[in-house]
């Protein structure tokens, strides 16, 4: 059902045209067997010459059949500031996704399916990191904001290197390091 689930929410927000989705199963068995599932899903966009790297937080309520999805970025608090975030540390702002800039344009993801713990502690890096109000690129950017939930999540999370500096090449990376399993 989760999966179906996240299928046909996608099928609903956009175009899958260049999507690539996989998934991974981090929760326990008591998890798996619980009236609500949870998931963190990493995900990166086109749009621009780099994309934008961003993280979903979701929760399937099996008993009142319903979902719930919250998706957020790490921008510069001020367009001007963009460019100078290169050079400096700018004012920055975790953001809405689905609020301020949508989530229908999304072209690489990686669904990973978790604990409640492990959902609660990812949310509290976005929390943390909404509260620091800073952006910097290469430094903390939304790479890093991707790399510091993953982190709280202990994947195996790829290092930045030149090959993977923009936020679509990274969640490639990412997506890499777990490839789905093969049906049989």
């Amino acid at each position: 059902m989760a999966m179906r689930f996240w299928l046909t929410a996608i099928l609903m927000l956009g175009p899958l045209a260049g999507q690539v989705t996989q998934s991974l199963d981090l929760s326990t068995k008591s998890a798996r067997a619980a009236r609500k599932k949870y998931y963190v899903i990493f995900a990166a966009r086109g749009g621009s010459a780099t994309g934008h790297a961003f993280v979903l937080w979701g929760v399937e309520d099996d008993v009142h059949r319903r979902s719930t999805i919250r998706a957020y970025g790490l921008y510069p608090a001020n367009s001007h500031d963009a460019c100078n975030s290169v050079y400096r540390k700018v004012a920055g702002a975790v953001v809405d996704e689905s609020a301020n800039h949508g989530i229908t344009n999304i072209t690489e993801e990686l669904i990973v399916k978790v604990d409640r713990a492990d959902f609660e502690r990812a949310r509290a890096v976005e929390r943390v990191w909404d509260c620091r109000h800073e952006f910097a690129i290469l430094d903390r950017d939304c790479v890093e904001f991707v790399r510091a939930v993953g982190a709280a999540l202990n994947l195996d999370i790829p290092t930045r290197t030149p090959a993977r500096w923009t936020p679509r090449a990274y969640v490639r990376a990412l997506m890499a390091r777990y490839p789905s399993p093969k049906p049989l």
